[in-house]
């Protein structure tokens, strides 16, 4: 039977998803002999459809066991799939996860997320003639009792036991030889008082207390509190790298129980079929074991993937995630590297695998580095942040603001874009986000990485027209007390491998962004005077040539305008 033509005979009584989960809830209860009643009733309003389903379902179950899974699953290959919330996984990922496991007898799977591996895991278990212990764990009645029908319909009802709890509520005792946690992203926890008391003290809170948590942090504190076996927990980006709240705080537990064996890097739309959200397994070992480095990997590497259809990058044929993650570190240190942990330390307990493979543009900036006086960003320079500043309709002021689009081709910050009217409070607001000579502007999200020079004409504070950076603007204004040039910032910041680096340290799930302190110990070379009148020279030499490019495109459409038909159609009437 075709699953897809099933789909499309019922699409305009309900959505795919629905005419699958009852599929698949007829099946099991034919399988094993219950009373499709409660079907029939959640049916009453389009019971023109139960005759397709039923004769589907029984088609199904005469299928073998091995193509009664093929088309079960062949669900989650469909758009249809891609445009539900579950956030199934893509195929290849899957595999890769399950190859992970590596066989364990007892694994437990939690949260909606790991639907398809547990399935697709005692599947294939029971092909080889083995009875595993797996355990589905999760709080939504309706999708475990999903489970319980799909493991029924495809006979593994022996093998997969389901709960209905919050992953991290342990309510049954469970030692399983693997842990697969695939949490929601960003999912905010609403009820502390699911968690229990041991894992919130190790996150630095108790019962009782306001506090923002999400799934992922919980995640990981849960793994270290409660797990004696191993661990695959897929976070988002920002989990890695967030500097607030309880996520270094579980980050930092983590790396000092000596259980954390890798971070691996998976680039967005290679494991989720419906987010582009940038993604980490992190691999946790054994409660026994215990190690001083990390592995990072770089899952994205062009030796273990591909673009793909859509741009998605897609995992290469014959590729193993299990053997990049246990085998011998490759010479290519873009690729995986391992990590000491006063290395990670230094670098705030941030786990982005970028941070530590970008090691070629790291040791061509410390060769350089090495070769001047060093200084802090901060040191250097005062980092102002913009705030909002909301347009008023009568207002009497203006504020040009400027984004990392206003940046033109010579360097500077070309008259904004965004031109807003505001009363006489928000432009004494204002002053102190207002663009001044000499101020060089560093794109801090988003765009991560633009930096734009402010020209000497720019708009004076006595006038009533001024400019001012937005939100996603950092102003670099050079401290007089300091000899910085401000050229010479500039040149360093646009540079080819310096911006590779700051790319490299910026983090974010959705959008990139530049952490506070990671800007404020951003490493400057303090170029000397001849260095800096070369720099000086250099630039004016450049805007040159920019002023004979500019009158070259001038003659270029001057001559264009002169010949046939432009002489006829672009004359003044």
């Amino acid at each position: 039977m075709k699953l897809q033509d099933l789909l499309h005979q019922t699409r305009d009584t309900m959505r795919p998803v629905e005419a699958y989960t009852l599929l698949i809830a007829i099946a099991a209860k034919l399988k094993s002999g219950g009373s499709l009643d409660e079907i029939t009733a959640r049916l009453s309003r389009h019971r023109e459809v139960l005759p397709l389903l039923e004769g589907s379902a029984k088609a199904l179950l005469a299928l073998d066991t091995a193509e009664r899974f093929r088309t079960l699953t062949s669900f989650f290959d469909f758009p249809e799939a891609e445009r539900t919330d579950f956030g199934w996984l893509r195929a290849e990922a899957v595999g890769q996860i399950i190859d992970m496991i590596d066989g364990a007898l007892s694994v437990r799977f939690s949260h909606m997320s790991s639907f398809v591996p547990c399935l697709t895991y005692a599947h294939r278990m029971s092909l080889t003639g083995k009875s595993p212990s797996v355990r589905f764990t999760w709080i939504n009645e309706g999708e475990c009792q999903m489970m319980r029908d799909m493991a029924t319909a495809l006979d593994l009802e022996d093998i997969i036991t389901v709960e209905l709890a919050w992953p991290w509520e342990r309510r049954k005792s469970c030692d399983a030889d693997v842990e697969v946690v695939l949490p929601p992203f960003n999912m905010p926890i609403k009820h502390l008082e699911t968690i229990p008391d041991h894992t919130l003290r190790l996150l630095g809170f108790q019962k009782g207390q306001k506090a923002r948590l999400n799934g992922e942090t919980v995640s990981i504190a849960d793994a270290i509190e409660n797990t004696r076996g191993r661990v695959i927990l897929c976070v988002p980006e920002g989990e890695l790298f967030r500097m607030v709240g309880a996520e270094p705080v579980a980050r930092r537990a983590l790396l000092d129980s000596g259980r954390l064996q890798a971070v691996m890097g998976v680039p967005s739309g290679m494991m989720f079929a419906n987010t582009w959200v940038k993604t980490s397994l992190l691999v946790i070992s054994a409660a026994e074991a215990s190690s001083d480095t990390v592995r990072f990997i770089d899952l994205g590497h062009h030796t273990l993937s591909q673009k793909g259809r859509r741009g998605r990058a897609e995992i290469l044929d014959d590729v193993s995630w299990r053997e990049v993650l246990n085998g011998e570190v490759p010479d290519d240190q873009t690729l995986a590297r391992d990590v000491v942990r006063d290395e990670i330390i230094e670098n705030n307990t941030v786990l982005v695998p970028e941070r530590y493979l970008n090691v070629g543009t790291r040791e061509q900036i410390d060769a350089l580095l090495a070769q001047s006086d060093v200084a802090e960003l901060s040191e250097v320079v005062e980092l102002i942040r913009p705030v909002t500043i909301s347009a008023d309709e009568e207002g009497e002021y203006t504020l040009f603001e400027a984004a990392p689009g206003d940046v033109n081709e010579r360097g500077f910050i070309s008259t904004p874009k965004r031109e807003i009217t505001v009363d006489r409070a928000k432009f004494n607001k204002a002053l102190n986000q207002q663009l001044r000579p000499g101020d060089v502007l560093l794109s801090i999200k988003g765009t991560v990485g633009v930096v734009g020079l402010v020209a000497d004409d720019v708009p004076r504070e006595e006038e009533d027209t001024i400019w001012t950076a937005g939100q996603s603007l950092m102003i670099l204004r050079p401290k007089k007390r300091v000899s910085m040039s401000n050229l010479a910032l500039y040149e360093y910041l646009s540079n080819d491998t310096v911006q590779d680096y700051i790319k490299s340290i910026a983090g974010g799930a959705a959008i990139q962004t530049l952490a506070m302190k990671d800007l404020k110990g951003f490493a400057i070379p303090m170029p000397d005077e001849e260095t800096i009148k070369s720099i000086e020279e250099g630039f004016a030499e450049r805007q040159a040539i920019f002023d004979k490019i500019e009158e070259m495109k001038m003659k270029l459409e001057e001559v264009r305008s002169r010949g046939w038909p432009h002489d006829l159609l672009n004359t003044e009437s």
